[in-house]
């Protein structure tokens, strides 16, 4: 189906039922040709959080190719028939969170389904992507991921346990604190079991995705939002700094690793920075 005249250009929306997840997604679908779009398959870009985040991924990739700073691209954003991305909060913690939390779903009650992220991604290879060869006439294995907070933990879930999903991995302030850090123990199982990752992966975070900054960042939230939203001790600034020096210090052969700090933003600003930059560092976009 495709969109009204009043949206973006060259963009569809369609609906997929997933057995392995048990629900119904609302994909969003934009085509970015280029001008490379004679010269090659294009590249897909899957997306997360697609609600709050496609159109702005589609006009950040459009801009970038006027300068051919990016291939030819198909978005594939995977949402929810729902509104905005404030209405999908409950149904992105289910899918894109590894593990059940109990001391998060205490202190977000309405968010109490987690740890679906293996159900999502099988969704992903086993349903998505052949829709996507089927209904595109691309290669869906020719493709980045792109994720957010969640977004982010869930693409450090897949490079950690099915990494071959995707080619390349643009990884925006991961949210690596949830289950008490569990993220870090997947990659030590990882580590032991595995002598090389064949990835190329950016991650990306705000300067201000620390404790300190996230009090700054909820002062005009009423009293109660606020103290829920720092209930929780999170320093995600230092958690994906080790994180990524983990990683760094495996000296896996085939892994391209690159990381940054964005001065002066908060979680809620950052995102289509770390998009921006992330496939900038991932094609090798001029720097």
């Amino acid at each position: 189906m495709s969109n009204d005249s009043s949206s973006l250009a060259d963009t569809e929306v369609h609906y997929l039922a997933s057995e392995a997840v048990g629900d119904e997604f609302k994909l969003f679908v934009g085509h970015c040709p280029g001008e490379a779009a004679a010269k090659e398959p294009p590249v897909v870009l899957f997306l997360t959080d697609a609600n709050g985040t496609f159109g702005s991924a589609i006009d950040i990739i459009r801009s970038m190719q006027l300068a051919q700073h990016l291939p030819s691209m198909v978005v594939v954003g995977i949402g929810y028939r729902r509104g905005g991305l404030a209405d999908t909060l409950d149904l992105r913690t289910r899918d894109l969170t590894p593990t059940v939390d109990p001391a998060f779903v205490e202190f977000f009650p309405q968010q109490r389904e987690t740890g679906g992220a293996t159900n999502f991604l099988a969704f992903i290879t086993e349903e998505l992507k052949p829709w996507v060869r089927e209904r595109l006439a691309v290669d869906p294995d020719r493709s980045v991921y792109f994720g957010h907070s969640f977004g982010g933990l869930f693409g450090v879930f897949t490079l950690l346990t099915k990494p071959e999903t995707f080619e390349r991995y643009a990884i925006g302030s991961p949210s690596l604190w949830w289950n008490a850090g569990t993220s870090f123990d997947l990659e030590a199982a990882y580590a032991e079991a595995h002598a090389d990752l064949d990835a190329k992966a950016y991650f990306g975070i705000g300067a201000l995705e620390t404790q300190k900054g996230r009090h700054r960042e909820s002062r005009n939230l009423p009293e109660e939002a606020r103290a829920r939203s720092n209930a929780i001790y999170i320093d995600m600034v230092d958690d994906m700094k080790r994180f990524v020096e983990t990683l760094e210090a495996r000296r896996y052969p085939s892994l391209r690793i690159e990381a940054e700090v964005f001065p002066d933003e908060f979680h809620v600003t950052v995102p289509t920075l770390n998009l921006s930059r992330g496939l900038r560092q991932l094609f090798d976009a001029p720097g």
